[in-house]
C-alpha cells in the first residue's frame, strides 16, 4: 500500500462514498422525473404499427397461446429422454421461434432521433449476433456419438483383455510445483492400471530432488530438463526425446486414472484412422461456486456440460478438443506435426487443431475413466480460465502454422467460429448488463414495444430456450447457473481480452495451484469489484424509481412507456444474477489437505485391547470417520481421545494404524474420527486405489430442472449464506 493511501482514513473513504450516493439521490429527486433526459424526448409519442404479417391477434387471450403451448412442451420434456432424435425435434421448434423473434425484433427500433436510433441499432446488432451464435450452437450440439463410442469401446476392449492387442504405452505425468502427495497419488493410480505394457514417467519441470526420490521410491521413470521453455508443451516435447512407446497417455499430476483407463481406450488404435482419443475430466471435489454457496449436492461443475455433452457433439464433425489430460495419442501423430504446439500459452486445444489441419482424426469416449482436482478458490478459477481464454484466442494469430481457415472443412470451421465467439462472449455479457442501466438512468430506450408483443413473440422463445438448455444436456448444466458463471467471468475476461488484443503473446500464468488450503474466508472484491459497482447502481436506480413513484414526485405516466417495463425486468434479473455471482466468489475456508469421500467400508477397530465391528462413514488418504456398531464400554469412552487404534479393512485385506482425535455418541453407537499414522507405501497404495481408482464412492447428484435451479439461486442469494457463515 502506498504512503498516500495510508493518509486517507477508512472513515473518510466511507464518507466520500456516502456523499456521492447522497448527491446522486438529491440530483434525481430534483429532476422531477425518473431519468436524466426527459422521456418525451427519447420515446415516440405515437404508437407503432406492426406489419400485417406480424400484427397481434385481436383477442388478447390468443396472445398467450404460443407461450402456453411452449409451456406444455416443457412440461412433457421432463418425461422425454434427451436423444439425438428428440433433440432434433425440440431444437427445430426452437429455431423457428428464434427466427420468429428476430423478425419481430426488427420492428422494435427506436426511430425518435439519431441518439435513440444508434443506441437501438447497436443493441439489436449485439442481440442478433448472440442469438445467431446460439442458434448455430444448437444445431452443432444436437447429434452425439455416445452410443457408437460405447459399443466400439466394448468391442476393442476384448482384444486388449485377451492380449491380442497390447501396444507399448508411455504414461506421462507432467508436474510443475504440485505438492509431493498429489504427484504420489497420481503415479500410484497410473501404476494401478491393469494394462501390462506400460511405462510411467514423472516429467518434473521444477527439478526437485524430492520428486526424483519419489520416482525412485515408487519405481517409475524420472525426466527433467534444465529450463522451463514453452511450459507444459516444452516439458512434453522434451520427454518425447527420451521415450519410445507406440502410444502416449497424458495424466496431469492432479488426475488419477481408473484401473481400466487404458483397457477402455487403447483398443481404439487398432483402427489406423484414429489418432487421439479424449475422455472426460471428472472432479472429485466440488468447484468453488458449489462449495461457497453450499450447493454441492445439486450444482454441477461448470465443465460437466462441456465434457458430458459438447465434446460428444463435436465428435460427430471430427472437431473434438484435446483437453490436456486423460487422453491417449499415437506417438507417430505427435511426431508428424513436429511435437506439441508451443506458440500459445496452453498446448492442448492448439495441438488438437494442429492434428486436424494435418488431416488427423480425434475421437471422444464419453466415459468417466479418471478423476482430478477442481479449482478450490475463486482466484484460481479465474486465473485458470483466463489462461485458457488467452490460449484459445492466440490460435487466431497463428494462421501461418495453424491454417484452420484453409485446411479444415466447412463444418469444422463453424466450430472454430463458435469458439471465437465464446472468446468475445464477455463483451456481449457486459453490454447486456449495462444497457438496462443506461435506460434506467439516461432514458434512451433501445426497444420500443408493448408488453403484449413480448408475450406473443419473446416469451415463447425465452421459455423454450431456457428449459430445453438443461434438458438437452441431460441436466448437466442449468441455464441460470451458466448465466452466473458467465457473469462472474465477464470483467476479468474483458481485461485479458484487451491485453491479448494489444499483445497476443503476452506472458500468462503457467499452471493452476493445487492442494490449496485457507484458514479464513476471502471476499475477493479486488477481482469482482465491477460487479459490485453495477449491483449498487442497479439497487440505487430501482430504489429511486420506486421512491419517486410512491412519494408522488413524478406521476406514473412519466414512468410508463413502451419498452420501459421490459428494461426494468432485465435490471431485476441482472441484479439477482450479479448478487449470486458476487456471493459465489466469497471463498469459504479450505482446511483439509485431502478430501474425504462418502465411502462405506466394513472394518474392525482395535482399541485398547478390544475389537469392535464398524464401517467407515467417510474416508481419505490421511484419516476416516468410523461408526462402531456395537456400543462401547463407557470406561473406555472417557479415555478414548488420543488413543492409538488399528483399523483393519476386511474386504481389502490391509490394516493401518490410527489415532483417535474426536468422538461423539449417536443413537447409542460410537462415532469416532481418526488420523492415520505410520502409513507405509503399500498402505498408501491401497488407500489411493480404494478412493481414486474407480467410482465406488460416487453418488449421482440431483439433476436440477429450471424450477430447482431458480429456487436454489434465490435461496443462495436471499439467505446470504457465504457472508453469514462463521468459522472458529
Amino acid at each position: 500500500m502506498s504512503s498516500s493511501s495510508k493518509l486517507i482514513s477508512p472513515f473518510a473513504k466511507a464518507f466520500l462514498v456516502a456523499s456521492i450516493i447522497f448527491s446522486l439521490f438529491a440530483f434525481y429527486l430534483s429532476l422531477e422525473r425518473p431519468t436524466i433526459i426527459p422521456l418525451e424526448s427519447t420515446v415516440p409519442n405515437v404508437l407503432r404499427t406492426l406489419p400485417d404479417f406480424l400484427a397481434l391477434p385481436q383477442d388478447e387471450v390468443i396472445h398467450w397461446l404460443p407461450t402456453v403451448s411452449v409451456l406444455g412442451i416443457c412440461v412433457v420434456l421432463r418425461w422425454i429422454p434427451s436423444t439425438n432424435l428428440t433433440r432434433l425435434v425440440v431444437r427445430s421448434i426452437l429455431a423457428v421461434l428464434t427466427i420468429r423473434y428476430l423478425v419481430w425484433r426488427q420492428t422494435t427500433l427506436n426511430f425518435f432521433d439519431g441518439l435513440s436510433l444508434t443506441f437501438s441499432v447497436v443493441y439489436l446488432l449485439f442481440e442478433a449476433i448472440s442469438m445467431l451464435a446460439s442458434l448455430l450452437f444448437v444445431f452443432q450440439s444436437t447429434w452425439t456419438t455416445d452410443k457408437l463410442r460405447h459399443k466400439q469401446a466394448d468391442k476393442y476392449e476384448q482384444d486388449v483383455n485377451k492380449g491380442a492387442y497390447l501396444p507399448s504405452v508411455d504414461v506421462f505425468v507432467p508436474t510443475y510445483k504440485e505438492p509431493e502427495y498429489i504427484v504420489r497419488r497420481t503415479v500410484i493410480g497410473c501404476q494401478a492400471m491393469k494394462y501390462p505394457n506400460k511405462t510411467i514417467y514423472i516429467l518434473d519441470d521444477t527439478r526437485r530432488p524430492h520428486i526424483k526420490e519419489l520416482a525412485r521410491e515408487l519405481g517409475c521413470k524420472y525426466i527433467t530438463r534444465p529450463d522451463n521453455q514453452h511450459a507444459k508443451a516444452g516439458n512434453l516435447n522434451n520427454a518425447l526425446k527420451y521415450t519410445s512407446g507406440e502410444l502416449i497417455t497424458i495424466m496431469d499430476a492432479d488426475f488419477v486414472p481408473f484401473k481400466n483407463f487404458l483397457n477402455r481406450t487403447v483398443g481404439f488404435f487398432q483402427n489406423p484412422k484414429f489418432d487421439l482419443i479424449q475422455t472426460p475430466q471428472f472432479f472429485y471435489n466440488p468447484d468453488y461456486q458449489a462449495r461457497n454457496l453450499g450447493l454441492e449436492h445439486m450444482l454441477p461443475n461448470d465443465l460437466e456440460n462441456f465434457f458430458g455433452y459438447m465434446q460428444p457433439s463435436r465428435d460427430t464433425a471430427n472437431s473434438v478438443i484435446c483437453c490436456g489430460t486423460s487422453y491417449v495419442v499415437r506417438r507417430s501423430t505427435i511426431e508428424a506435426i513436429g511435437g506439441y504446439y508451443t506458440r500459445c500459452c496452453v498446448e492442448d486445444y492448439q495441438t488438437s487443431l494442429r492434428i486436424l489441419t494435418n488431416g488427423g482424426r480425434l475421437i471422444y469416449l464419453n466415459e468417466i475413466l479418471s478423476m482430478g482436482e477442481s479449482t478450490r478458490t475463486f482466484a484460481d478459477f479465474i486465473d485458470q480460465r483466463l489462461r485458457w481464454l488467452q490460449g484459445n484466442l492466440q490460435v487466431y494469430y497463428c494462421g501461418d502454422d495453424l491454417p484452420i481457415w484453409t485446411k479444415l472443412n466447412w463444418i469444422q470451421k463453424t466450430y472454430v467460429a463458435i469458439q471465437l465467439y465464446y472468446c468475445f462472449n464477455p463483451v456481449f455479457r457486459m453490454f447486456f448488463l449495462i444497457v438496462p442501466l443506461i435506460t434506467l438512468y439516461i432514458g434512451v430506450l433501445p426497444i420500443v414495444a408493448t408488453v403484449n408483443e413480448y408475450i406473443y413473440y419473446a416469451l415463447p422463445f425465452t421459455i423454450l430456450n431456457i428449459i430445453s438448455f438443461s434438458w438437452a444436456c441431460d441436466y448437466r448444466l442449468s441455464f441460470l447457473w451458466d448465466e452466473v458463471y458467465n457473469t462472474t467471468f465477464c470483467f476479468p475476461a474483458l481485461q485479458r481480452l484487451w491485453l491479448v488484443l494489444l499483445n497476443p503473446f503476452a506472458k500468462a500464468s503457467t499452471a493452476t495451484r493445487k492442494g490449496v488450503k485457507a484458514e479464513t474466508k476471502n471476499y475477493n472484491f479486488h477481482i469482482n469489484w465491477q460487479l459490485l459497482v453495477i449491483l449498487v447502481f442497479s439497487l440505487f436506480g430501482i430504489s429511486i424509481h420506486l421512491v419517486g413513484m410512491f412519494s408522488g414526485l413524478w406521476s406514473a405516466e412519466k414512468v410508463e412507456f413502451q419498452g420501459k417495463q421490459i428494461m426494468l425486468f432485465w435490471i431485476v434479473y441482472n441484479t439477482v444474477i450479479i448478487a449470486t455471482s458476487i456471493l459465489s466468489g466469497i471463498d469459504q475456508p479450505v482446511r483439509r489437505q485431502e478430501d474425504r469421500f462418502p465411502l462405506q467400508k466394513a472394518c474392525k477397530v482395535y482399541i485398547d485391547g478390544h475389537v469392535y465391528d464398524g464401517y467407515t462413514s467417510n474416508l481419505s488418504e490421511s484419516g476416516a470417520f468410523l461408526v462402531v456398531k456395537v456400543p462401547i464400554d463407557k470406561n473406555i469412552i472417557n479415555n478414548i481421545i488420543n488413543q492409538s487404534a488399528v483399523i483393519e479393512f476386511n474386504e481389502d485385506d490391509f490394516t493401518v494404524e490410527a489415532q483417535v482425535i474426536r468422538y461423539r455418541i449417536k443413537k447409542k453407537y460410537l462415532h469416532i474420527a481418526v488420523n492415520f499414522k505410520n502409513v507405509s507405501l503399500m498402505q498408501n497404495r491401497c488407500l489411493v486405489e480404494m478412493l481414486y481408482c474407480n467410482l465406488n464412492w460416487w453418488k449421482q447428484r440431483k439433476k436440477p430442472g429450471f424450477t430447482d435451479s431458480f429456487l436454489a439461486l434465490m435461496t443462495a442469494t436471499l439467505t446470504l449464506r457465504p457472508v453469514r457463515n462463521s468459522y472458529k
